[in-house]
C-alpha cells in the first residue's frame, strides 16, 4: 500500500488487489481471532452452534465443501459419500485463503475423509499448509475435551448419526485413545442432509438408551446433528459431562488460538 495515498498494490496481470495480513488486522482494533470455519454444503447446524459461542472480537469466515446430498442406506454408500467429499475440502479451504485467517476449524470428523490414523493426520498437515495457520479438527477436539475433563481414559457412551461403519470408526478414535465405549447409538440418518432433520425425541430417547451409572461422560459425533442445546439440558439433568461435537470443536479452537474466556453457555467444558 502507498503510504501517502492510501491505493493498494495491485499485482501484475491485473489480478484483484490482495492487501497485505497486517494491513487486514489493524483496520479492526477490537478483532483478536478471525476464525475459519468449513463444513459440508449439506451441514446447516456446524455453522449456527459455532457463531452460537463466538466471543467479542473474533471473527468467524465460513466455508463450505461442495458435496451432494446423496442416500446413504448401507456401510458402501457412507464410503461413497466419504470419497466425494475428499477433494471438495481443499477447495473450501482456498476459498478462505485470501481473508488470511488465524486458526480454523474443520467442522466434520477427520475419519469422515480419511479413515483416521496417519492418513487423517496427513490431511490435517495439508490442511494447515493449504492455508498456512493451524487447524483445529473434531476428533483432536473430542479427545482433548476428554482429557481436560478427565485426566485420564474415561468410561464414555457415544451417540452418532451414522450408519455401521461410521459407529465402527468413532468407537476406534476413542478406545484407541484408551477410552472404554460402554454403549454406543448410531442412529442412521439415510442421508447427510437428513442427519440434521432427525426428530428431537429421537435425540431425548437415545440420550436415555446410553445413560447410566456406568458412564462417565456421554460424546456426541456427527457435526450435522444438532445436540449443543440438548446437551445442555442433559449435562444438567445427568450431572456429567455431556460433550456435542460442533461447540467442542470450538472450544478447542478458541483455546489453541489463544482465547481463554469462558464460553457464553452453561457447561462444564466451556470454562475449561
Amino acid at each position: 500500500m502507498d503510504s501517502t495515498t492510501g491505493a493498494v498494490d495491485r499485482p501484475a496481470g491485473g489480478a484483484a488487489p490482495r492487501p497485505a495480513k497486517k494491513e487486514l488486522r489493524m483496520t479492526d482494533p477490537l478483532r483478536r481471532v478471525l476464525m475459519g470455519v468449513v463444513a459440508p454444503a449439506t451441514n446447516i447446524t456446524v455453522q449456527p452452534e459455532m457463531e452460537a459461542l463466538r466471543p467479542a472480537g473474533v471473527i468467524n469466515a465460513h466455508a463450505r465443501i461442495p458435496n451432494r446430498d446423496q442416500a446413504v442406506a448401507s456401510d458402501a454408500d457412507t464410503l461413497a459419500v466419504r470419497a466425494a467429499m475428499v477433494a471438495g475440502l481443499m477447495d473450501a479451504l482456498d476459498t478462505l485463503v485470501p481473508c488470511h485467517p488465524d486458526h480454523c476449524a474443520i467442522g466434520v470428523m477427520v475419519e469422515n475423509f480419511a479413515g483416521g490414523g496417519e492418513a487423517g493426520a496427513k490431511l490435517l498437515r495439508d490442511a494447515e499448509e493449504r492455508l498456512g495457520c493451524p487447524v483445529t479438527d473434531v476428533s483432536s477436539s473430542l479427545l482433548a475435551a476428554l482429557q481436560a475433563l478427565f485426566g485420564r481414559p474415561a468410561r464414555i457412551a457415544v451417540l452418532t448419526p451414522f450408519m455401521p461403519v461410521g459407529d465402527a470408526a468413532a468407537r476406534r478414535l476413542f478406545e484407541e485413545a484408551g477410552h472404554e465405549v460402554v454403549r454406543l447409538v448410531g442412529l442412521r440418518a439415510p442421508s447427510p442432509a437428513a442427519i440434521a432433520l432427525l426428530p428431537e425425541q429421537r435425540l431425548r430417547d437415545a440420550l436415555r438408551e446410553l445413560e447410566g451409572p456406568e458412564v462417565e461422560a456421554i460424546v456426541q459425533v456427527g457435526t450435522n446433528l444438532p445436540f449443543a442445546v440438548l446437551a445442555q439440558a442433559a449435562e444438567t439433568l445427568f450431572g456429567k459431562p455431556v460433550l456435542a461435537s460442533n461447540p467442542t470443536t470450538y472450544w478447542h479452537a478458541l483455546r489453541r488460538a489463544g482465547v481463554t474466556q469462558p464460553l457464553p453457555v452453561p457447561g462444564r467444558l466451556a470454562e475449561l
